[in-house]
């Protein structure tokens, strides 16, 4: 075992598993797959599904946690965990995407942040005014479901080399993904707080539009 190999074992003993998964030990695979199921529903609950069986995409998230276990490397990647959290995530967002309107309908009418949400969510709104993106701009974020999906995406397109946002979006996600408030991140661009309105507005148009369009 090489020295990096070693430490991945002893730092980080999910690495260990997943080589001892690879190597064909089924309790080890058992086990990550236990641990790390908690973590494909989590992701799931964010990309809610009208209509449909929440188990379409929890089956996604599984796939992609199945392949974190068979492809990781513990001669490039340093942390099984984080390596499991992108695969889930490219699964979940890959299959959104890629579903067919036919064969998939269940992945095809997954709620985007133009749905319209409850008079009870839209905290003194309508039902059917107020959309999840809009619930968004009231603080950028309002709810970890809404930052999990903004940074899974981006993650998403970022690492496929998409280019969908611009220099200024790019500078506004930045802070908004590190839970700055509008002002604070307007303070910090040196930009009015109306210019990071509008970069977010488009940042979410662009989100809905690169997932369900």
């Amino acid at each position: 075992m090489r020295k990096k190999e070693l430490l991945n074992s002893i730092e980080n003993p999910d690495a260990q598993l997943a080589m001892e998964a690879q190597a064909g030990n089924v309790d080890a695979e058992e086990t990550l797959i236990r641990k790390y199921s908690s973590l494909v529903i989590s992701k799931t609950k964010a990309y809610f599904m009208a209509g449909a069986d929440s188990n379409d995409l929890i089956q996604e998230g599984m796939i992609g946690l199945m392949r974190a276990v068979r492809r990781f490397d513990g001669k490039r990647e340093t942390n099984f965990a984080a390596f499991a959290d992108r695969c889930i995530t490219n699964q979940i967002i890959s299959a959104i995407r890629s579903a067919d309107r036919i064969k998939h309908k269940p992945l095809n009418t997954s709620d985007s942040l133009s749905r319209p949400i409850s008079r009870e969510q839209a905290e003194g709104g309508y039902a059917g005014e107020v959309t999840l993106g809009d619930t968004i701009s009231a603080n950028l974020a309002d709810t970890p479901e809404e930052m999990l999906i903004m940074k899974d995406v981006t993650y998403y397109i970022l690492n496929n080399g998409d280019n969908v946002f611009s220099d200024m979006e790019m500078q506004v996600l930045g802070e908004t993904l590190k839970g700055y408030s509008y002002d604070q991140v307007a303070a910090r661009l040196g930009k009015s707080r109306k210019a990071v309105d509008n970069a977010l507005q488009r940042i979410k148009r662009k989100i809905n539009n690169y997932l369900w369009k």
